[in-house]
């Protein structure tokens, strides 16, 4: 199973408001930027914004357009779809003409519910028959389809809609040394694990360590998080013990770095940037 992009279907006039608010929200993301290249290690200010050239869009968004948007399945016919979102891409010009993708962050949060939202109308509140949603605020990321160019401030949010574990920094045995002896985390064997981490282990390290994730969050906390994702998590003296079989470390890390999601319909567990079946 793939990602699927869907179509959000319009009123006219409620399309000409959303217009506007996006592109104000652009002008605020391009205006008086300065552009940096992507350090995992960096944290950007509120003036700065990554950029990633010769950026290649995975493969379900990369032939699509302004043009090719109507052609899409509306999300409307499948209401469960909204919990699956990840995120919304608006596809816009410029000044210029040039196609740009816009992109906002989207969680379940932001998912409204029937019977757990009301709104007014003639003078008594009313909840909706279906299921809604709510808009950020502000972009994620930008995308010039003619530069192949990626703007973004986080990494960690946009990492969630757009695969972007590829450019991440490799840990350093030491790296990963200083990860696997977090006081949150025990582990049998930090060396060996540290010694023979392959890339993909690499990145994931990088990622965990650069996160914030053991630090803002005790043993008990990610554990309770971790159920239905197919993780076993055991806890022992307020510590995670880190699994020394590789299979368990990379499911572990998987969820700690928030790579896997499960789908709102049939609950299958899949892997955030490719989207593939988990294992």
């Amino acid at each position: 199973r793939t990602t699927r992009l869907l179509q959000v279907p319009l009123h006219r006039t409620l399309q000409e408001t959303l217009a506007q608010s996006w592109q104000n929200q652009y002008d605020a993301f391009v205006e008086d930027v300065e552009e940096i290249g992507f350090d995992a290690g960096y944290m950007p200010e509120q003036h700065e914004r990554f950029h990633l050239l010769d950026y290649e869009l995975p493969d379900w968004l990369r032939e699509e357009d302004s043009q090719s948007v109507p052609d899409l399945d509306a999300i409307t016919d499948d209401d469960a779809m909204l919990d699956a979102t990840k995120g919304i891409v608006a596809f816009a010009r410029n000044d210029r003409g040039e196609e740009l993708m816009l992109f906002q962050n989207f969680s379940q949060s932001r998912v409204i519910r029937p019977g757990r939202f009301l709104f007014l109308e003639g003078g008594t509140y009313q909840s909706p028959q279906r299921p809604g949603l709510t808009l950020d605020g502000k972009l994620s990321a930008i995308y010039k389809p003619a530069e192949s160019k990626l703007l973004f401030q986080n990494f960690r949010t946009v990492n969630t809609f757009l695969p972007l574990a590829e450019f991440y920094k490799e840990a350093s045995e030491q790296e990963i040394l200083a990860v696997l002896n977090h006081n949150l985390l025990a582990s049998k064997d930090p060396n060996t694990m540290a010694t023979s981490a392959n890339q993909w282990f690499r990145k994931r390290f990088a990622m965990l360590g650069d996160s914030g994730v053991l630090d803002n969050y005790s043993a008990q906390e990610i554990k309770s998080r971790s159920n239905g994702y197919d993780v076993s998590i055991t806890v022992r003296k307020g510590k995670i013990v880190f699994p020394a079989d590789k299979f368990a470390a990379r499911k572990l890390l998987q969820f700690l770095v928030e790579e896997r999601f499960r789908g709102a319909m049939t609950e299958t567990l899949y892997e955030t940037n490719s989207k593939r079946k988990a294992d």
